[in-house]
């Protein structure tokens, strides 16, 4: 019985080191590839979800690989822009679209946005925002932005 008071101790005392974000992110709507993608790239230092209750989150294949990636709706902690983290399924790549980064198209902030299929299975980001709307799609390398043609 001892033993299994000091087991029980042992594991409340090493758990109440956890960092708080590790355990806000036990509840994420992420699979575990790309939170722990997010992690390893160091992420949490900088960003943030759009929503710490109900956060933005879509998957599509956005890398044309056939894998389903995830788009997250984030902002940057310095300037509350906001943007999209995109971690890729096959390679665990993260990239930041807008959220302080530059779009492509003089902007590095946007927030509405949604997945749309472009040819075939591929899927883009679609931004309806400010009075300009265009897709941000993968060009191979990195994410590039593509203003609709009237």
């Amino acid at each position: 019985m001892l033993r299994i008071l000091a087991a029980a101790a042992a594991l409340i005392f090493a758990s109440s080191g956890l960092h708080a974000q590790s355990i806000s992110r036990l509840d994420s709507p992420l699979p575990l590839w790309a939170d722990s993608a997010l992690a390893k790239a160091g992420f949490w230092g900088a960003y943030e979800f759009s929503s710490r209750t109900s956060p933005q989150v879509e998957f599509g294949d956005l890398a044309g690989d056939g894998l389903w990636d995830v788009a997250i709706a984030i902002v940057d902690k310095s300037g509350r822009r906001g943007g999209l983290a995109i971690v890729h399924h096959l390679d665990r790549s993260v990239h930041i679209v807008g959220a302080g980064q530059p779009l492509g198209n003089g902007r590095d902030q946007f927030s509405n946005w949604g997945l749309g299929s472009l040819i075939g299975h591929r899927a883009g980001v679609r931004v309806v925002d400010w009075h300009e709307t265009g897709w941000i799609v993968w060009n191979g390398q990195t994410y590039v932005w593509a203003p609709d043609t009237d």
